[in-house]
């Protein structure tokens, strides 16, 4: 397992604990660090928990130390409730030793009594596949019962998240859809009132003579006009329309004779001009050619028109 790089400091500034036990820094009296090691274990078979500390802490300032020198000093430590300094001691341990049991054990029960679960449930599963220990077992049964409620406390936290996004999401494809109806209505709207917003050009298609399905002979049909998409496209400008409703009031496009400073006003016009050009243009092509002579309008045929003599007109000199 990967330990954490542990640091020979003199005091641990990010907890209650008490200064930390120094690590070994220089030594080579291994004499004096067995004496000191017998005396520990004697402290430590009386329940002399502090002495113990100080007389692990002496044998590794006298020699370098062995992983399981750091692991009994950590285990003494814990015994004191000092478990941040015992987690630094066991990750010296297993720098020396990464399959020290012992120091995976106190490390795990460390990190227990520091409320890191999910840390000490590693350690201890861990030590207990190197060499099982009995008293480790309610610890594991512990940690894995936390290590459970964590997940479903994170998979009821995953669900709530999912539940919001998916809101949220319908929420967006309401309020699409909505949109998308409102702007259907408006061009629904807009395009029924277009036939019946000009006089004359009633769904009927008959109110103006000359306009609708029963006009005046030779005029162009208003179901042309209305099916050519220049014209309707054309005619959704509200600038279009009322040039189209004034032209209609007064007698239709040909009846702009009547006004001719309008209609030239509206001719040079860049957005009524070409629409009101190409309307003039159809009832000029829907209107034919002159009507034909002898009908009883009173016309006469140019046959009937007699001859003049060039000579009978008077002398202008």
């Amino acid at each position: 397992p990967a330990a954490t790089e542990p640091t020979n400091a003199d005091d641990n500034n990010d907890s209650d604990e008490p200064p930390f036990p120094p690590l070994y820094e220089s030594g080579e009296d291994f004499e004096k660090a067995g004496d000191c090691k017998q005396d520990a274990a004697d402290c430590k078979s009386n329940g002399d928990w502090e002495g113990a500390l100080a007389k692990y802490t002496e044998a590794v300032q006298c020699a370098p130390p062995s992983a399981l020198l750091y692991a009994n000093r950590a285990m003494a430590l814990l015994k004191l409730n000092r478990p941040k300094a015992a987690e630094r001691d066991c990750d010296a341990a297993l720098k020396e030793n990464p399959d020290s049991a012992k120091a995976l054990r106190v490390r795990g029960k460390a990190r227990k009594q520091m409320g890191k679960y999910d840390l000490a449930l590693k350690d201890l599963s861990l030590s207990q596949s190197i060499d099982f220990d009995e008293g480790t077992v309610e610890d594991l049964k512990f940690l894995s019962e936390k290590h459970k409620e964590a997940e479903l406390a994170e998979a009821e936290k995953r669900i709530q998240e999912e539940a919001k996004l998916r809101k949220r999401a319908e929420e967006i494809k309401q309020a699409r859809e909505a949109a998308q109806k409102e702007e259907a209505a408006a061009r629904a709207s807009a395009s029924s009132s277009m036939p019946g917003g000009m006089p004359g050009m009633g769904g009927s298609m008959g109110g103006m003579p000359g306009m609708g399905m029963g006009g005046m002979p030779g005029m162009p049909n208003m179901a042309d006009i209305m099916s050519d998409p220049e014209m309707m496209a054309a005619l959704q400008n509200p600038k279009v329309l009322a040039a189209m409703q004034e032209l209609m009031a007064g007698g239709g496009p040909m009846g702009g004779a009547s006004n001719p400073e309008k209609l030239q006003e509206l001719m040079l016009d860049p957005e009524v001009g070409p629409i009101l050009q190409k309307l003039m243009s159809k009832f000029a092509g829907g209107a034919g050619g002159p009507p034909p002579g002898g009908a009883g309008d009173g016309v006469p045929d140019i046959d009937e028109v007699p001859d003049l003599d060039i000579s009978d007109l008077p002398d202008l000199d």
